[in-house]
């Protein structure tokens, strides 16, 4: 059956194509690149980048480079490690890997044996990171080079050691994340904003701090020295409750301490010795 023409299909091709192709001209640029695991707005970087470039220190063009290599984001922060411990650039690292080599065949091209991958816990939490835990446990220290790490080996201690150094978290609790079956892309969220919440409560915690000393010529209570404490009128002066002065602080005179009777003793405006 030929299929019905429809009046209004021309107008409305008509009238997007310009859109289209002024869509098509716009050329792609590093302001809005994304990824999944990071962004990049208005040449800035955020999530995932972000870390990187704070953790290892390197300019957002080297992520723009791993980016537009096709090199996962899992597996970035495994070049930048192996480039820094190797004193080479990024390139060269991308090149080797991309031509099919293992992260442990780049590693020891360069000398870089198994141990500069561990990673000392209290406890391990279990898969992914048993059997990799299990090769160090199970060698004395000077057999570690025999050592033969795969791929996932590789990612998730190098990914370890970068999310707790970089947010100061027990490595041991990034372990348990991951063994949770969380990303690396999900746990950086998670921990940067575990780690923006306390750095709010610890800013709070020292403004309340700063507050309770007082203003310069007060008390400890932040009244102002000399003058009498709160609930006392002029004629409570020199009687008390055999509890001493009801301020919240002390100022800079003694009202006198009570007796049984609540009749004052002395002088009540002795000063404090």
């Amino acid at each position: 059956m030929r299929a019905r023409f429809h009046p209004f299909g021309r107008t409305l091709v008509t009238a997007a194509l310009p859109l289209l192709l002024a869509c098509a001209a716009v050329p792609a640029s590093a302001e809005t690149r994304m990824s999944v695991g990071g962004t990049v707005v208005n040449g800035q970087l955020s999530g995932f980048y972000l870390s990187l470039s704070d953790y290892y220190r390197v300019p957002r063009d080297d992520i723009y480079y791993l980016h537009d290599r096709h090199i996962p984001d899992y597996d970035m922060p495994v070049v930048f490690f192996i480039a820094q411990h190797a004193h080479v650039s990024p390139g060269v690292i991308v090149d080797m890997r991309l031509s099919g080599r293992s992260w442990m065949d780049i590693s020891l091209h360069f000398g870089l044996g198994p141990d500069v991958y561990y990673v000392p816990v209290q406890r391990v939490s279990g898969p992914p990171y048993g059997k990799a835990y299990g090769y160090y446990k199970n060698k004395d220290r000077k057999h570690w080079d025999t050592i033969r790490l795969s791929d996932d080996d590789v990612v998730n201690m190098v990914n370890l050691r970068f999310m707790s150094d970089h947010y100061n978290y027990p490595p041991e609790d990034v372990m348990r994340m991951r063994s949770g079956g969380k990303s690396f892309r999900t746990i950086d969220d998670d921990l940067r904003r575990n780690y923006q919440s306390r750095e709010r409560y610890q800013d709070r915690n020292q403004m309340q701090r700063d507050d309770g000393r007082g203003q310069p010529g007060q008390g400890k209570g932040g009244q102002p020295q000399g003058q009498k404490g709160y609930g006392q009128s002029d004629d409570d002066r020199g009687k008390g409750d055999g509890k001493g002065d009801g301020a919240p602080g002390k100022s800079g005179q003694s009202h006198g301490k009570g007796h049984d009777n609540g009749q004052g003793n002395g002088n009540p405006y002795k000063q404090d010795k």
